[in-house]
């Protein structure tokens, strides 16, 4: 009897395992981030101090590397572009941290700067819309972040609100890994801010 069921034992095995790893691939940590859901409440200016703190703490914990005073200011354009778009803050933080890893001048494939912008492909909408005009004038940080917070929402917006569907787009095609990195910067970032939070 055990020889006989060995081999629906195993195939039973592998299709568990490949659901599994199907789940994975198509994973959407943030469509159902209860602490990404959570963090919407802590957006008003009462709360600004608390985020560029937790912002900067955890931008000097992954590159050590960089100066307080332009991490403070790298810290700062996120917040400002980000009110400017209506995108999460730390939404910005994470995805600058899992593209450039807080390197203002990171150059790869094609792709410039803190928040790694794509000059070949966008460079003719930028032009028309921005003061930039060429690569040097994108590597500049308040360009940068700009650019980047620009085009990520942009794409949340295309998808309906989805920033998954969203990071998809931003990266340039469909990675379970990418989404999920980000979403491990955030949640880090957001359980710093929820220790600089006072208690009630």
């Amino acid at each position: 009897m055990r020889i006989r069921f060995a081999p629906c034992i195993f195939v039973l095995s592998a299709l568990l395992f490949f659901s599994v790893d199907v789940r994975h691939a198509f994973s959407a940590p943030f469509s159902t981030s209860q602490e990404f859901n959570t963090m919407q409440r802590f957006r008003s200016k009462k709360d600004q101090r608390n985020r560029l703190k937790a912002i900067e703490t955890y931008f000097m914990r992954k590159n050590p590397k960089v100066s307080p005073k332009n991490i403070s200011h790298y810290a700062r354009l996120i917040e400002d572009y980000s009110a400017q778009y209506n995108l999460d803050p730390f939404l910005v933080a994470s995805v600058m941290v899992k593209e450039s890893t807080i390197k203002e001048k990171a150059v790869s494939k094609g792709n410039y700067g803190l928040m790694q912008i794509n000059w070949n492909a966008n460079r003719p909408w930028i032009i028309k819309t921005f003061p930039i005009r060429s690569k040097a004038d994108l590597i500049i940080p308040s360009n940068n972040v700009r650019i980047g917070a620009h085009i990520l929402a942009a794409n949340i917006r295309k998808c309906k609100g989805d920033v998954d569907k969203g990071l998809d787009r931003y990266r340039g095609r469909s990675l379970a890994s990418y989404r999920n990195s980000i979403h491990s910067h955030y949640l880090a970032i957001s359980q710093i801010f929820r220790r600089l939070q006072p208690t009630t």
